[in-house]
C-alpha cells in the first residue's frame, strides 16, 4: 500500500496534510456514539478455547437503557454462549441464579 500522494499540476503546491486536533476527535467519537450497535464477537486463542467479548450498549429508546440493564444482558449473553462454548476445564463461567 503506497502513501505517495498523487502529482500536482507543475506550478502549484501540495496542500500540507491537515492535522486533526484532540476536540476534533472527541467530538467524533461522542457523534458516532449513538449509531454504534451491541455486538458478540467469538474467536479462538491458541489452546483452541472460544474467547467470548460481548458488547451491550444503552440507548435512549430500547430495552437496554441504563448502565444496569446492560451488565444484565451482557451477562445473560455470555453465560448463554459460554454455556455452548465451556472451557476445556469445564468451566461455564454461569453466574449463580
Amino acid at each position: 500500500m503506497s502513501t505517495q500522494q498523487p502529482p500536482t499540476p507543475a506550478g502549484e503546491q501540495a496542500a500540507p496534510a491537515k492535522r486533526v486536533t484532540l476536540s476534533q476527535v472527541v467530538e467524533k467519537l461522542l457523534e458516532r456514539g449513538g449509531s454504534e450497535h451491541s455486538s458478540v464477537t467469538l474467536t479462538r486463542n491458541a489452546k483452541g478455547e472460544v474467547q467470548i467479548e460481548v458488547v451491550v450498549r444503552t440507548a435512549e429508546h430500547g430495552d437496554v437503557q441504563t448502565i444496569d440493564q446492560a451488565a444484565a444482558k451482557a451477562r445473560e449473553l455470555f453465560d448463554s454462549l459460554r454455556s455452548h462454548y465451556p472451557l476445556s476445564s469445564g468451566l461455564t463461567g454461569a453466574t449463580p441464579s
